[in-house]
């Protein structure tokens, strides 16, 4: 588990969340990283807004946020707002800022909005998935 101060494995600590990876493939579709977190960000902007993230398993602790790690960097914090494994309809921005429609038919976590971006820089490495964390910030 990943808590404020680094890796713990103490069973009593109690999950508020995970942290999960953007890979570099996710980020390369868009052309840079600087693109990629344009787009990302403009797609948790409010509380309306949400992503779907590929998760193959679900969370089996009650958890409430999900911690965003790009390019091996603590980024941001949303909120969890499900696991779904079954098709819904969704959505992707395009860069000329019309919308596609499409189905996933991927299981996923839902990342609800507003993204809170990280108040400070923090390293994080080394998985794939997600890990679950103490409130990081």
């Amino acid at each position: 588990m990943i808590t404020i101060d680094g890796y713990s494995k103490d069973p009593n600590i109690v999950p508020e969340g995970i942290a999960v990876t953007f890979g570099k493939d996710m980020i390369a579709e868009k052309g840079s990283l600087k693109s990629f977190l344009r787009w990302f960000n403009s797609c948790v902007e409010t509380e309306d807004d949400h992503w779907l993230h590929k998760c193959k398993n679900a969370p089996q602790a009650d958890i409430i946020y999900v911690y965003v790690i790009i390019s091996n960097r603590l980024y941001g914090r949303c909120y969890f707002g499900g696991y779904s494994k079954g098709p819904v309809p969704a959505y992707t921005i395009k860069p000329d800022g019309t919308y596609e429609q499409f189905m996933a038919e991927w299981p996923h976590i839902t990342l609800a909005g507003p993204m809170i971006r990280a108040p400070f820089k923090r390293k994080l490495s080394g998985f794939q998935g997600f890990r679950y964390t103490t409130k990081l910030f």
